[in-house]
């Protein structure tokens, strides 16, 4: 049975104790503001006097109620059972006049101004150590790892991944650190980000759309077509082929970016870039989502017969309400059957299923879904010059589910024999907006792209 938090948390401050949704605090800056919200002496708090949030950890109950940072919030949101909220300066003049007691009963020197309450993971003796934690989204959520190295501070992100990868599996080609909200660029070190030892930074996983392909079938030979293709803000190429002209610098992450091909297309497919002479199939490119320090948003959705959604690849969302949920002995038939309804051909149906396959395969349970195209000509808008006739842009989003959780996808369980039976799979082809009989119309000037996403 999957884990289930609390509805509630238990929020304290000065002697009141208040019970709070915890859907309300999902972020440690909703913490805060629900704090300022709930306890009327903390609304005229100045945003230079800082709050701090304290809590018990289960597993680390030695240590009392420790500070917790913004970086293990994500980690411990789900699992502790309350908070206390207190102002920064008060808990350093507490240290200032407070004398701290062992065990033993023995007075112990007074905390030194100034500094603050203990966290887990910080070093005791001055070594350069760092946590390294993950999103409480992730399910399971992976345990915490410590890395200690005496030069560790002064190392490249680039270096450190090489240590994260060999414990967890998370390399900079599938994740981002970050440290006090900030991504962390792989040329830098930890010691630019002000990363000291004892501090947790966070692996956040980034989602990367995968092989999309664009094919163009023109009803006679072309000799010069232009495919102009752009990407909002929210996520960057990674990988193009043939190489687009102008070529995208690498550092161009912040703003929107966009790429041209030049190509002779014939009847058949073939395309020849006009740059390089070289022969293609099709035009292929790949992007990475820019990450955000929030799990998907799951509560709105499209369904298979709903109004289009407006799609940010930096939050993906497959949920029981927008997605059909099969076995994975189910899941390459149904693929088919759907892909063929979307109209794609043979070739385009066999190279999706078996790029998809092995991804697919290390989960028990798959749900599925596919964009409407006005959703995904949202966040990739593709100008082809000339203007064809028909074009289908079919994009998939899935993600695994475990056999402990199907029952948490009923209605995702119930609406699978639906769609998938022998004339269901056109629910898709509704959804998506596809022009099925002019899009096999071999008269008319055709685009086809298809790729897709997994979602953590």
């Amino acid at each position: 049975m999957a884990f289930n938090p609390p509805p509630l948390l238990i929020m304290k401050h000065r002697g009141r104790s208040v019970a709070v949704s915890r859907s309300d605090c999902y972020l440690y800056e909703n913490v805060l503001g629900v704090a300022r919200q709930t306890f009327q002496s903390l609304k005229d708090v100045s945003p230079d006097n800082e709050l701090v949030l304290l809590a018990e950890i289960p597993g680390y109950s030695e240590a009392g109620a420790v500070e917790i940072t913004k970086d293990i919030w994500p980690v411990v949101n789900e699992i502790v059972k309350s908070v206390t909220v207190a102002v920064e300066s008060e808990i350093q003049a507490l240290a200032d006049r407070t004398s701290l007691v062992s065990p033993d009963g023995k007075e112990q020197q007074a905390a030194t101004k100034g500094s603050p309450p203990s966290r887990p993971g910080a070093s005791a003796h001055g070594g350069q150590t760092i946590t390294v934690t993950f999103p409480g989204y992730l399910r399971p959520t992976p345990a915490p790892v410590t890395i200690s190295d005496p030069g560790l501070l002064t190392k490249k992100i680039v270096e450190l991944y090489e240590t994260i990868d060999a414990k967890t599996g998370y390399s900079s080609s599938n994740s981002r650190l970050t440290f006090g909200g900030q991504m962390m660029e792989i040329g830098q070190t930890l010691a630019n980000y002000n990363v000291s030892s004892g501090d947790a930074i966070m692996v956040m996983p980034v989602t990367r759309p995968r092989k999309p392909v664009i094919y163009l079938y023109p009803p006679s030979s072309l000799s010069h077509v232009t495919v102009q293709l752009s990407l909002t803000p929210s996520w960057c190429f990674s990988a193009v082929y043939p190489p687009p002209q102008p070529v995208i610098p690498h550092d161009e992450r912040q703003s929107a970016q966009s790429l041209t091909w030049t190509v002779a297309a014939e009847p058949d497919g073939t395309l020849v870039d006009r740059t390089t002479g070289t022969e293609v199939s099709y035009l292929y490119w790949e992007a990475i989502a820019k990450s955000h320090l929030v799990t998907p948003d799951a509560s709105r959705a499209s369904t298979p017969v709903g109004d289009a959604e407006t799609f940010d690849p930096s939050r993906p969302s497959v949920s029981p309400g927008d997605s059909i949920l099969l076995p994975i002995s189910k899941v390459p038939g149904y693929l088919d059957a759907a892909l063929k309804a979307l109209t794609l051909h043979t070739e385009a149906r066999t190279s999706f299923i078996t790029y998809w396959l092995p991804d697919l395969l290390k989960h028990e349970y798959v749900a599925l879904r596919f964009l409407a195209q006005e959703s995904y000509e949202q966040a990739a808008p593709m100008r082809v010059s000339p203007t064809p006739d028909v074009v289908t842009r079919v994009f998939m989003l899935f993600r695994g589910v475990a056999a402990a959780d199907v029952e948490l996808w009923q209605s995702a369980s119930a609406l699978a024999p639906t769609v998938a039976a022998p004339d269901g799979a056109t629910s898709w082809a509704r959804v998506v907006g596809v022009e099925a009989e002019r899009a096999s119309d071999r008269a008319l000037f055709r685009v086809l792209e298809w790729g897709g996403m997994e979602v953590e």
